[in-house]
């Protein structure tokens, strides 16, 4: 067994190689997109206004300032800018054209057009989705697709290096989740890759339905469903239907991993006809997770169990919440064919990213669990329960910024959030934002002192008073909506610290 496992994974390894060699003597190294005149047409449903249906493109870029010799331009348009304003610019660098909008042919006026081609479209974003769509079209790999109001880019992340331990993958990068973003990562895709793993973001209803027509994910999961852009989906009825519409008209050869331990999950998922997979750590499941426990500062320890088979695995995240996203994405790996052993390799390698549950550690041993991206009052509550269980008996110091696109309801969330914290034994808690003094009344009221709760308004305001709080062995909780850029409290306490 071990002879054959052994010649499988060499294989593996062999033919991958194989694939990226290919692709490396290529002329130029790894040409991601490569495409005609005549099929941007054809997949873009437009018209060619200059150039001849042969000439080619390699690769595209959306951003002038970035384009490289030979790609084609995407004049996106944005709240305070058009692309079409930038058409010049990209041509000058090398691009090999651009895409057109109806009505804006003049930006293409006194433009050299020797060797170039002009794609003219209805709508230049509508433009690129299709054009990633006809791509995705030519690559048999797996698609899987991840949304949810909480953990998707973790959980994201821990898929993609769950199933590179047997695959070649490629990954949604940053924040590129939405109707720019995700057609920019399919038009990444190439040869070498055998699944790609993409996240799906939404404010609105319409969008993950529209993003699931282009990247026709054959395998998908919704992480959980919560109160997150509440501004713009309005209740949790809103924000389930907004993330049901990655489940609908799935066939009945397409796969859906499900979290039984959320009812708005699952319910939506009994009512989608197509193969499943279950994970949970509550009830029972096909992937479930037991036994858990911190593990001495280094993330939290569990059994994982598929099926009848059980491996120990340390994840180097905390929190229940974690082990969670850990689950769906074993349950990834599994109906993607990963062994679980594989499986718990991946998920032990896995590294959180900043901002999401990233431990730092500073001089004087304080530590800081960066958890800074985003926050809403479902990730709130399960990062306080994760850093409580962190920082054990020495003190914990909480800073937060306001929760963003909560929706009218806001101030109660921030009070209620402020009630919360008010009972978690904090040695101090620094509040910033519009929603600071709610946060403040909700932690008063909960009979927390009022020495030890500060709300400012500026970032630095509160690295003041914060440096004159902290003593050694300290955990510092950063929290807020990305909107609120609390990062910087992060940066400013590294280099603050590292001057004492």
């Amino acid at each position: 067994m071990r002879i054959i496992k052994f010649w499988e994974t060499k294989k593996s390894i062999l033919t991958t190689a194989k694939k990226r060699l290919a692709l490396w003597l290529r002329p130029g190294g790894i040409k991601i997109v490569s495409l005609a005149a005549g099929e941007i047409v054809q997949a873009t449903h437009g018209e060619l206004l200059f150039g001849d249906p042969h000439l080619k493109a390699e690769g595209v870029a959306s951003d002038s300032r970035q384009v490289r010799p030979g790609q084609f331009f995407i004049p996106l348009k944005g709240p305070r800018f058009d692309g079409h304003d930038f058409i010049g610019e990209a041509i000058a660098k090398g691009a090999a054209g651009s895409l057109v909008q109806r009505g804006q042919e003049k930006s293409t006026a006194g433009l050299n057009t020797q060797g170039k081609f002009f794609v003219m479209v209805g709508d230049v974003l509508t433009a690129l989705g299709d054009l990633a769509h006809f791509w995705r079209r030519r690559h048999s790999g797996k698609v899987v697709a991840i949304t949810g109001s909480n953990g998707k880019t973790t959980t994201k992340e821990m898929a993609a290096r769950v199933l590179a331990e047997k695959f070649d993958v490629l990954r949604t990068e940053g924040n590129l989740n939405n109707l720019i973003g995700l057609p920019l990562m399919l038009l990444r895709l190439s040869p070498a890759h055998d699944v790609a793993v993409l996240e799906m973001g939404t404010s609105g209803l319409g969008e993950i339905r529209r993003l699931k027509e282009i990247a026709e994910p054959q395998v998908s999961l919704i992480t959980n469903i919560g109160r997150a852009h509440l501004e713009f989906l309005g209740s949790l009825e809103g924000v389930a239907r907004a993330k049901g519409e990655l489940w609908e008209g799935l066939k009945a050869e397409d796969w859906i991993a499900v979290n039984t331990d959320e009812p708005r999950v699952a319910e939506l998922a009994f009512r989608v006809q197509c193969r499943k997979k279950t994970f949970g750590i509550l009830g029972k499941a096909d992937i479930r997770g037991e036994d858990l426990s911190p593990d001495d500062g280094r993330g939290i320890r569990f059994s994982l169990m598929i099926g009848r088979m059980k491996r120990s695995v340390i994840l180097p995240a905390f929190g229940r919440h974690n082990v969670t996203n850990a689950l769906a994405a074993a349950a990834l790996g599994e109906i993607l064919g990963v062994d679980i052993e594989r499986i718990v390799a991946g998920l032990e390698a896995f590294q959180p990213h900043p901002g999401r549950g990233k431990v730092i550690r500073l001089p004087r041993d304080v530590n800081i669990l960066d958890d800074s991206y985003n926050a809403n009052p479902d990730s709130l509550r399960a990062t306080l329960s994760a850093f409580v269980e962190m920082k054990g008996e020495t003190r914990g110091i909480l800073v937060m910024g306001d929760m963003l696109e909560i929706g009218p309801g806001s101030a109660e969330e921030h009070e209620r959030a402020g009630k919360g914290i008010g009972t978690m034994d904090f040695e101090h808690v620094f509040f910033l934002g519009e929603k600071a003094q709610n946060l403040t009344e909700g932690s008063l009221s909960s009979g927390m002192e009022e020495q030890k709760v500060h709300s400012f308004q500026t970032h630095e305001e509160i690295l003041k008073d914060l440096e004159k709080v902290i003593k050694r062995g300290d955990w510092i909780l950063v929290k807020g909506s990305r909107g609120m850029h609390m990062e910087r409290i992060i940066e400013g306490l590294q280099n603050r610290l590292a001057e004492l």
